[in-house]
């Protein structure tokens, strides 16, 4: 495989599912400068605030698109399997496309943590509408490690996926930037992401990764991942705090059929 970074002249374009995610590659955006969509508005303004405060720090905020799609809107295209809503997110990010002509595509990884981000990639897919020449690359946001307590891995490829992944250290300076985005910037993502993301050391977040993703969909049962959505989605439906819970056979697979058609 051939680093996505060692090609020098390329046009790059990352998608993120909801704002707040290009944290994960903060440094990575601060060197190569990319175009950047990002689809959904995570819950409310308050989260594209600070996702364009973001970068509005690392003075790119005019290389950034929104696309304003509600996330509830995602969701509960979903549990309907109603696939159109997914149809429609690819058609406008395909004008994106046709307007950046990318020759590399960076997207949310398929993690089996929250649907949402799990349909970037299959959404991104069909706006390229087999259009093979350009390189598409996973960015890991997180995920739940197979283990026998509930212990998840912040922005890192699992290492049943070594074989694919590319690892970057970051300078001083995009470090520190990074460190103060999030202790800073991103508040709204600090509340939400749980204790495993505010411990995570300057140390850990000074490498980000990326994941050759220009092969099929990863398999939950080999991917070195837990199908956490769909366990949480049961348990809490089991304490009646949602009426029905998005699975990963009944929902997620249907709503991808359509889209790689």
């Amino acid at each position: 495989m051939t680093d996505p970074f060692s090609l020098s002249d390329v046009c790059r374009l990352a998608v993120f599912g909801h704002p707040a995610h290009e944290l994960a590659i903060y440094g990575l955006l601060q060197r190569h400068r990319p175009h950047v969509v990002v689809i959904t508005d995570g819950g409310g303004p308050e989260r594209i605030e600070q996702s364009k405060a973001g970068f509005a720090r690392a003075g790119m905020l005019d290389w950034v698109t929104y696309l304003n799609f509600s996330e509830s809107s995602f969701y509960d295209a979903l549990l309907d399997e109603e696939s159109d809503l997914f149809l429609r997110v690819a058609e406008k990010l395909r004008v994106e496309i046709q307007r950046i002509q990318p020759d590399q595509l960076f997207c949310d990884a398929i993690e089996f943590y929250n649907p949402v981000h799990d349909v970037t990639r299959p959404i991104l897919l069909n706006a390229l509408a087999g259009d093979e020449k350009r390189s598409l690359y996973e960015i890991p946001l997180v995920y739940q490690k197979p283990d026998e307590s509930e212990v998840y891995a912040i922005q890192r490829v699992p290492e049943e996926q070594a074989h694919l992944r590319f690892q970057y250290d970051l300078t001083p300076d995009e470090l520190e930037l990074k460190v103060y985005a999030r202790d800073h910037i991103y508040a709204n993502l600090r509340e939400q992401a749980g204790p495993e993301f505010l411990a995570t050391t300057p140390e850990y977040l000074s490498r980000e990764e990326i994941a050759d993703a220009n092969g099929p969909l990863p398999d939950a049962a080999t991917s070195g991942r837990v199908l956490r959505y769909e366990w949480r989605a049961k348990l809490l439906q089991e304490r009646g705090v949602i009426p029905q819970a998005i699975t990963y056979q009944d929902h997620f697979l249907p709503a991808v059929a359509r889209l790689l058609i």
